[in-house]
Formats: C-alpha cells, sequence, structure tokens
C-alpha cells in the first residue's frame, strides 16, 4: 500500500476511534496515566503504519488488539507489575492468545458465508475457484484437471473471486450497520 493510500486509510478509518479508545483505555486500564495511554497509542499507529492495511476487514476491532497486545507486552517488560495492572490485563483479556467464544462464532459464520458465497457460483467457476483456493492448483493444472485454456480458467477466476469478494464485503457492511445500531441504542459491545 502506498503511503498516500495508507495515510487516507489511517486517516478514514482509525483516527475517528482515537477518543473512543482512549475512554476505554481510561476506564479499563485505570493505571495508565495519560502520558502512558499518549505512548500506547503513539506505538498503535507506528505499528499500523507498517502492517498489512488492505486485509483488515474490521479496523475498530483490529485497532483494539493492536493496543491489547501493546498492554501485553508492556506489562511483559515490566520489573513490577502492580496488582491491579494484574486485574486489568485479566478484564482486557490479553493475557491469553487463544480467541475467544464471540471470535470463535464469528470466524464460524464467515466461513460459513465463504462456503454459502462458493456454492452460488456457476459451476464451472466454482470449480475452477475449489481447485486453486482449496486445493492450492496452480492455473495450469487447473487447466488440465477441467479440460479448458489457461485463460479460461482465468477468466473463471476472476468471476468468481469478485462475486466472493462482493458477498463477503456486502456481509461485512452488514455486520457493520447492525453494530453501529447497537451503538447507538446503548448496547455497545467491545470488540475481542
Amino acid at each position: 500500500m502506498e503511503n498516500d493510500a495508507r495515510l487516507h486509510w489511517i486517516a478514514s478509518h482509525i483516527l475517528p476511534l482515537e477518543s473512543e479508545l482512549r475512554g476505554w483505555l481510561r476506564a479499563h486500564a485505570r493505571s495508565l496515566g495519560a502520558a502512558d495511554i499518549d505512548d500506547v497509542l503513539q506505538e498503535a499507529y507506528a505499528r499500523l503504519w507498517t502492517a498489512e492495511l488492505q486485509s483488515v476487514r474490521q479496523p475498530r476491532a483490529y485497532f483494539y488488539v493492536v493496543v491489547r497486545h501493546l498492554l501485553a507486552e508492556r506489562a511483559r517488560r515490566a520489573r513490577i507489575v502492580p496488582m491491579e495492572r494484574m486485574g486489568e490485563m485479566e478484564a482486557l483479556r490479553i493475557l491469553s492468545d487463544e480467541p475467544g467464544p464471540e471470535r470463535r462464532v464469528g470466524s464460524r459464520q464467515e466461513l460459513e458465508r465463504l462456503l454459502r458465497a462458493v456454492g452460488e457460483l456457476p459451476a464451472k467457476c466454482r470449480r475452477a475457484f475449489e481447485l486453486c483456493k482449496f486445493d492450492g492448483l496452480p492455473q495450469r493444472e487447473i487447466a488440465a484437471v477441467m479440460g479448458i485454456a489457461e485463460k479460461t480458467v482465468e477468466k473463471h477466476l476472476a468471476k468468481a473471486l469478485a462475486r466472493v469478494g462482493r458477498v463477503m464485503r456486502d456481509a461485512d457492511e452488514h455486520v457493520d450497520a447492525v453494530a453501529e445500531v447497537r451503538a447507538r441504542r446503548g448496547g455497545r459491545r467491545q470488540p475481542d
């Protein structure tokens, strides 16, 4: 991602979340002072700058995860960790790399959406996609298996990727819209 695109992505997806995250840190990481919060956020922005942002589907959740990881690193580096910080870390669930039940359910739902989207593809398109993405075959082998030209395989894959991508994007937008409605109603949930 070019620097201008990266800057635009961070400005549009992450900067609007900063005040929310500061409030969340003040409420959930009470042992951190204002300067500590500034340091954590500065480091989070530095990490975001070097991240593969084009693959981030949920910027808000990603930003929170980056900050949680930074808090865990700070705790590991500290020679003495105050007892209240231990409680905060438990509340933030940053000690475990194991995904929580919400993330497991979300991942399962995303996989089901993907499989449904693939299942709705035209037969040849679906076959080419499955051979490429699920079986890992290169286009040349897919062409041989399907008995078609490599150019035709390329067209099937392009069509499949476009349709699957659109379905997944639409589903993400729906999930974001539902979360926004819940947030406006006051039922805000924090990401894993």
